[in-house]
């Protein structure tokens, strides 16, 4: 039987006869060796499990698990289950606007005075603009404030006791909820109120409301742990226990990150069950109304729908997405949706162009495709990618020319520049495909870089394309999105960019935005079943001529956001948010522009309120337009414009309509006590369900931050443990005397 003492003894005989001290040095040292190695590498990964609290302590994470709402308990640094939380939303949707109610109920199953932490994604452009906290009977309603005025007033009435809601965007389509002083069994519901725009595109009227929140991956290194004030300031801990650590490139990856292993979810046993309902007043008769990803049940009443989820609640492991279709020839071809606030007239103008056939083939094209396999496109996601890919490559013609970037922690190409559309070279790229997995982070900088780059060594001798179009094909899953815009931006020439958003619940404000400076468009496929209609679709798309040189002509003067009217493609409709000022629109507002090669114009009379022609007001279309001027300012920062300039314009458009923004915060707090002084407040977060069918993660953190560190210990002990084994394995030596000795 091998034991220590054995082992000593081998190990200093074998030393004795090879003059091997040091392996015996080594092996009679390696208690201490394996603590001091053990010791180092929780010291290496503290950066990555380490979150500050209230009083700046370092809290291990090291039994988080997912599916648990968990408590923190401050004077142990240890996290137990203490709150619990339903959803509910309801749509009421008439023409183009929508108006979304989202409740968030919270209970406290514990003996504790609680702190509830939720982070929940929106629509990327919904316009927030309203907040109230219900407590047993009371009713608390909040207001939008300055954002660092905002969490003082919290931070004050979380400190004395008072039952006080703060809510704040990271994003423009991920926000924050804080819930302070939840008392032992009590109940606090969350209502929050906003208005998106319904889009419109191939003739489908559609509606997405993400439910979850697929983990970005964080690039940079990580930056020193942050002061609990700064410049008056008062700065909050990390908000939900998120995974990541604030890097050189993304300062508030603590605040965009859930939690570090979000669990699955089930509609039989949801982890976060939601209830949703839809009134749907479309205007004209339809031909039919789905959800693509979720069963509902359906009825009609004076030709109002009403809807809601057949199994009447769904775990909030996918995005909602609700789709309808008009009749055919009752497609809009133009509309004005209009409000009244106050002295002001609003109003949000749709034109759709006509769909031309095309006189004359596509010109040849240079089409470089790429392609994310970073971690977070583990299980279905990469599937869907490989078949988006795969319907891709069928439809390239022997003219074009192609490559295809794949890219995770870093990029490689199939071919050194773009290759004709052959058949050799569309067989080895189907094999290329083929063999695509997911892993590692997602370094998209260097990927996008390379595909907006001149290709290298060119053909000289033949024809260089008129048209290079990007197909960008990802979750979005990343922190640094405002830094890959102004790359793209920068970069993007006479390139398009088109994005194609993988997955349950991709990051689809990135995916849009993306698109919009690439000046191209988006695509979604959710399912597997998608891919070969909405890919047909993309290429219908880009082989189709598009609307230039568009020009609007208003009766008067106005303020129409976005400023830059975009090119359009095939299907595409103009949509534009308009303020009239104090005078009711009247006259006629006509769009022109070059489509194929042809002038087209059209023109909409603008009816006065007093005409019975007049279009019938919608609430919601001042925020929306408030949204979209707020959009358009932030774009400009991306263009380097100075942001003290923007940050002032935004917040008096903000704080004028009341809307949430990144330099407003919504607080509402009640005004008496409610936890008795000398009782502590525990901080503790809502969990984020994992989205469906994507693979466990644990891969997710920046490359940048313990992996270097962590590895080179493994490393390490695994060598050392290899030569002890080696040790081992050699033939026992016999150290009896021979007769001659």
């Amino acid at each position: 039987m091998l034991t220590y003492p054995y082992i000593q003894r081998h190990l200093a005989r074998d030393a004795a006869r090879h003059g091997n001290l040091a392996l015996w040095l080594l092996f009679r040292c390696l208690p201490t060796l394996v603590l001091g190695s053990l010791l180092l590498l929780l010291l290496s990964a503290a950066p990555a499990r380490a979150m500050v609290d209230g009083a700046g302590d370092a809290m291990a994470l090291d039994e988080l698990e997912g599916g648990h709402l968990l408590l923190r308990d401050v004077g142990g640094g240890r996290y137990v289950p203490a709150v619990i939380h339903r959803s509910k939303v309801h749509f009421d949707i008439s023409g183009m606007v929508a108006r979304v109610v989202l409740e968030q109920r919270f209970s406290n199953d514990s003996d504790r005075w609680v702190e509830g932490v939720y982070a929940f994604p929106l629509p990327e452009k919904a316009a927030v603009r309203y907040l109230e906290m219900i407590v047993g009977e009371r009713r608390i309603v909040g207001k939008v404030r300055e954002k660092a005025e905002a969490r003082k007033i919290y931070q004050r009435a979380r400190q004395a006791g008072k039952k006080a809601s703060l809510v704040e965007q990271q994003r423009p389509n991920l926000f924050t909820n804080r819930v302070a002083n939840i008392g032992p069994g009590e109940e606090i519901t969350v209502r929050l109120e906003y208005v998106q725009q319904v889009n419109y595109g191939s003739d489908m009227f559609s509606l997405r409301f993400p439910m979850t929140i697929t983990p970005r991956y964080m690039p940079g290194a990580p930056l020193p742990q942050r002061p609990d004030t700064e410049e008056g300031e008062l700065l909050f801990p990390n908000p939900y226990l998120g995974w990541a650590v604030p890097t050189d490139q993304v300062p508030d990856a603590d605040a965009v990150s859930p939690l570090q292993h979000p669990s699955p979810g089930s509609d039989y046993a949801p982890l976060n069950p939601i209830e949703i309902s839809v009134r749907l007043d479309p205007g004209m008769p339809l031909a039919r109304v789905e959800s693509p990803y979720h069963e509902i049940a359906l009825s009609r009443r004076a030709g109002v729908y009403s809807l809601d989820l057949a199994a009447g609640v769904s775990e909030m492991d996918r995005d909602f997405v609700l789709n309808w279709q008009p009749v055919t020839g009752s497609e809009p071809a133009a509309a004005l949706f209009t409000e009244r606030v106050g002295d002001e007239h609003f109003g949000l103008l749709m034109l759709v162009p006509p769909v031309t056939e095309r006189l004359a083939p596509p010109a040849p094209r240079e089409i470089i495709f790429v392609v994310d396999t970073s971690g977070s496109m583990g299980g279905v996601s990469i599937e869907q990618a490989r078949a988006s890919l795969a319907r891709a490559l069928q439809q390239l013609r022997p003219e074009d020319h192609f490559n295809i970037i794949e890219f995770n922690s870093r990029h490689r190409s199939l071919y050194r520049r773009p290759m004709p559309a052959t058949r050799h070279h569309l067989t080895r790229a189907s094999e290329f495909v083929r063999q695509l997995h997911a892993s590692g982070g997602t370094e998209m900088m260097p990927a996008l870089r390379a595909a907006m780059a001149p290709s290298v060594d060119e053909d000289v001798y033949r024809e260089q394309p008129a048209l290079r179009q990007i197909i960008f094909i990802t979750d979005g899953a990343v922190g640094n999105e405002l830094a890959l815009f102004e790359e793209i931006s920068g970069r993007i020439g006479d390139n398009r960019l088109f994005t194609v958003g993988i997955g349950s619940a991709p990051n689809s404000w990135f995916m849009r935005n993306a698109a919009r400076y690439g000046r191209g468009s988006h695509t979604h496929i959710g399912k597997l079943d998608e891919v070969g209609e909405k890919m047909s679709d993309l290429f219908e798309h880009l082989s189709r001529p598009v609307a230039v040189d568009l020009a609007v002509t208003w009766p008067g003067p106005v303020e129409v956001w976005p400023e830059r009217v975009p090119d359009l493609y095939a299907g595409q409709p103009l949509v534009l948010a308009v303020k009239f000022g104090g005078a009711a629109p009247t006259g006629e507002v006509s769009v022109s522009a070059d489509i194929n090669g042809r002038s087209w114009r059209q023109a909409m009379r603008l009816s006065p309120e007093s005409d019975p022609a007049s279009p019938v007001s919608h609430p919601g279309v001042a925020s929306l337009w408030a949204r979209e001027k707020i959009t358009g300012l932030l774009d400009q920062k991306v263009l380097g414009r100075d942001e003290s300039e923007l940050r002032a314009e935004v917040l008096e458009v903000a704080l004028q309509h009341q809307l949430l923004s990144p330099y407003t915060s919504f607080v509402a707090v009640e005004e008496q006590v409610s936890r008795p002084q000398g009782k502590d407040v525990k901080s503790e977060p809502v969990p984020n369900t994992r989205p469906r069918g994507q693979a466990p993660q644990g891969f997710a953190y920046p490359a940048t931050a313990t992996t270097g560190p962590a590895r080179a210990w493994f490393a390490a002990l695994a060598l050392f443990l290899a030569m002890m084994l080696c040790v081992l394995r050699r033939p026992e030596l016999d150290h009896v005397p021979t007769a001659g000795a």
